[in-house]
């Protein structure tokens, strides 16, 4: 088993001379499914040698959205390079791993190619992605609390009269309906405070409407006050998940009910 496996790896693998040392690439693909390489470099002054990606690595995850000068992500970003010993260039875009003598490269690699491809993963992070797996989990967690307490819709209108559909239109035997607006930006917050006015002051359906922020920073400051003012409640989803649904459980349920 070990030789077929070593012979399945190292059939995949492809070594050229090139003029900074040596260009490696393995039967790994990334993302874009492109095959996953590197380099290894040297030797120096000293008879050392590094390793180095193409320089491409840190500015494609950028590029698929993912903003590397966020406090979590850059802590994030530090301790995965802290883990696997290497270092982030920001000017040339080039990950690199510590100086090292030749005998220690085939391990080092190994790691290497680990490294790039965990960094592959923060793409899964993309606002996009971001944004499907907020609703997902917050729907779940939302009708895992309420159970059979109360009815869900998903993404449907107040009335005919509120131009903005609701993510969640739930509502409990005996209470006013509550509209649920899952808000990954300030764009989703002002919707929601809209169809507030709108079934507060011209069509005076019974109902609250609530945004479920995806995170603190989803809206600035001023838009913040402006809804609260509006808004039955803004709860936070990110990092108090439990609490934010709590509160969306005395909404549609009551305190006494919801206790």
């Amino acid at each position: 088993m070990k030789r077929e496996l070593c012979k399945a790896f190292c059939e995949q693998l492809n070594v050229r001379a090139v003029k900074a040392g040596l260009a490696i690439s393995t039967g790994f693909t990334l993302s874009d499914l492109e095959p996953l390489g590197f380099y290894v470099t040297g030797p120096d002054n000293m008879g050392r040698f590094r390793i180095e990606d193409d320089g491409t690595t840190m500015p494609m995850i950028e590029a698929a959205g993912i903003d590397l000068e966020s406090k979590t992500r850059k802590e994030a970003l530090d301790q995965l390079l802290g883990e696997y010993g290497a270092s982030y260039d920001a000017d040339s875009g080039e990950l690199k791993s510590l100086s090292m003598p030749e005998d220690e490269i085939p391990a080092a690699a190994l790691k290497f190619v680990s490294l790039l491809l965990r960094l592959q993963d923060l793409i899964l992070l993309t606002p996009e992605r971001a944004s499907s797996s907020f609703r997902e989990d917050a729907i779940k967690a939302i009708r895992t609390v309420l159970g059979d307490r109360a009815v869900i819709l998903e993404d449907t209108a107040i009335s005919p009269e509120v131009e903005f559909p609701a993510d969640l239109i739930i509502q409990a035997a005996g209470r006013e309906k509550v509209a649920v607006f899952l808000a990954m930006s300030e764009q989703r917050v002002l919707e929601a405070v809209v169809a507030q006015m709108a079934v507060t002051y011209e069509t005076e359906t019974p109902c609250s409407v609530v945004a479920l922020l995806d995170r603190d920073s989803t809206v600035s400051r001023k838009l913040r006050q402006k809804a609260s003012n509006r808004l039955t409640a803004m709860p936070i989803f990110e990092g108090d998940e439990k609490a934010a649904v709590q509160r969306i459980e005395r909404e549609v349920l009551g305190r006494q009910r919801a206790a």
